[in-house]
């Protein structure tokens, strides 16, 4: 893995003076390279101080090279196993900002990646030795209260989201954790606490406005450029930069919510799992729940059943009628709650200590096999840390047809995901290969799709799976808007015919 010292230093003196400027009579100019970077296509590609220069008079925000002594902050992303060393780090403040970088990559054909929030388990918002356009500066979030509409900048946190909407008892289906970016969330699909009720993020999506791989500013909504809204809403960021999002939103009474949560000892476990799938069976949309199996640090392994509810605690106590059947809980939560303090609460650091890897997939229906295996996984096999989890999914989301959006699975009954996290980078193998092996005695089971932003190291047989049979007009999209790949440091879907260019 390199290091900031593999890189050419650069003084940001020198930029301002110019790169050739003589200091003194008897020194002898010569070319010097801020950094040694690489193409899209792997190729080595020198960049000079010249360059970089034009390029930083270009935009307002800032950039972020190896020899600048906040560079290994602005490298960091929340999962700890990234450790990346972009070339350069673009800052980017406005639209202008980032069609001037956009255009810079091309130029130079530098390999590119795109980083809002930074909140995801693959680092596909850094660039190895090629350009990062982070667009952490380039937030904002307008809300429009008469016609229930929130313009959202492609650089905001969903905090900013619903710190702008929520006060006013107006929400959207919002990410559960306020530090992650806007960008990843709204075109990757985005389940929420209001998932249930509201459907995705991305049926809430309403127009974007986004900067193509060729630097070109465009519209798309359901009458303009319609393909590429439809492939935005799901498709992930294979197709450009967002730079804003317009969302519908929607009357909620944030203190109308109800959060509860149990643990049990591992006897109860198989029992709580089968009660977990016979009540999603039966709860209305305004109720979400999920389960799971655990082992702590301490191999102690124990079972959750957790939820909310809109709605009283009373009535969400009538619903979960039955649940006093396994005894005293080790673990009790049962509050009526504040819907914006709950949205922050259980965000987790900014830049996590822990690195999580998992392999989900979902469930069209349930097997029943599946508490059985679970349980018989963690108990006869036990590893510290590790998890078979599952959340409930349906509701609003399943009444929009599989082909109205790029995201396909709209009949899910629940997602499941097998995980480990670690501490000590020498435990991760174990805990990598723990998780495979959990999901794959569940895989059969499921119906073979998965979530992209809940699943890490994806093939590109993988990505066929997660779009099924939208894949190839995603593929056809993205032919037309990024023929090229250029966009490639992402979920990502080939463009159609990329094969056979390749080939000649």
């Amino acid at each position: 893995m390199p290091t900031p010292s593999t890189f050419a230093r650069f003084d940001r003196r020198m930029l301002l003076r110019g790169a050739l400027a003589v200091t003194a009579a008897s020194w002898v100019p010569r070319r010097s390279y801020a950094a040694d970077a690489v193409s899209s296509t792997g190729e080595t590609v020198m960049l000079s101080d010249a360059a970089i220069a034009d390029l930083q008079k270009s935009i307002k925000g800032s950039l972020v090279l190896p020899s600048n002594p906040e560079y290994d902050t602005a490298r960091r992303v929340w999962s700890p196993n990234v450790n990346k060393y972009p070339a350069l780090i673009a800052k980017v403040t406005s639209v202008e900002d980032i069609q001037a970088t956009i255009q810079f990559a091309r130029r130079h054909n530098l390999l590119t990646a795109v980083k809002c929030g930074g909140h995801e388990y693959n680092g596909h918002g850094m660039a190895d030795k090629g350009l990062t356009i982070d667009l952490g500066g380039f937030g904002g979030v307008q809300v429009d209260k008469t016609k229930k509409l929130a313009f959202v900048n492609g650089g905001a946190m969903l905090g900013e989201l619903d710190e702008a909407t929520i006060p006013s008892n107006l929400a959207v289906t919002n990410g559960t954790a306020n530090h992650t970016g806007i960008g990843g969330l709204a075109t990757g699909l985005g389940q929420g606490r209001l998932s249930r009720v509201l459907g995705y993020t991305i049926d809430n999506l309403r127009s974007i406005e986004l900067i193509t791989p060729e630097g070109k500013l465009v519209r798309a909504n359901a009458k303009e450029n319609p393909d590429l809204f439809w492939a935005v809403r799901g498709g992930g960021g294979n197709f450009g930069i967002v730079t804003k999002f317009e969302l519908q939103l929607h009357e909620i009474d944030p203190n109308n919510l109800t959060s509860f949560g149990y643990t049990f000892p591992v006897a109860k476990a198989k029992d709580v799992l089968k009660y977990y799938f016979e009540m999603a069976d039966k709860v209305p949309n305004e109720m979400a729940l999920s389960s799971g199996v655990t082992t702590a640090e301490n191999g102690e392994i124990s079972v959750s059943f957790n939820g909310n509810f809109w709605g009283s605690p009373e009535e969400a106590q009538k619903l979960l009628a039955g649940i006093d059947r396994f005894g005293e809980p080790t673990r009790k939560r049962f509050d009526k709650a504040d819907y914006l303090k709950v949205q922050s609460a259980g965000a987790g650091p900014k830049l996590s200590t822990r690195t999580l890897y998992m392999h989900s997939g979902f469930f069209d229906k349930v097997d029943s096999k599946i508490p059985d295996v679970v349980v018989d996984r963690l108990t006869k096999a036990p590893m510290p840390r590790a998890g078979i989890r599952f959340s409930q999914q349906a509701g609003a989301a399943s009444k929009v047809a599989a082909n109205a959006t790029a995201y396909p699975y709209r009949k899910v009954l629940h997602q499941c995901a097998a995980d480990g996290n670690w501490l000590d980078p020498k435990d991760g193998p174990a805990l990598r290969q723990y998780a495979n092996e959990s999901w794959d005695l569940l895989k059969p089971m499921s119906n073979g799709g998965f979530y992209i932003n809940y699943y890490c190291d994806p093939t590109e047989d993988d990505m066929k799976r997660a779009y099924g049979a939208n894949y190839e007009k995603l593929s056809e999209v993205k032919a037309k808007y990024d023929p090229t790949n250029f966009m490639k440091l992402n979920f990502n879907i080939k463009p159609k015919g990329s094969n056979k260019r390749a080939s000649r």
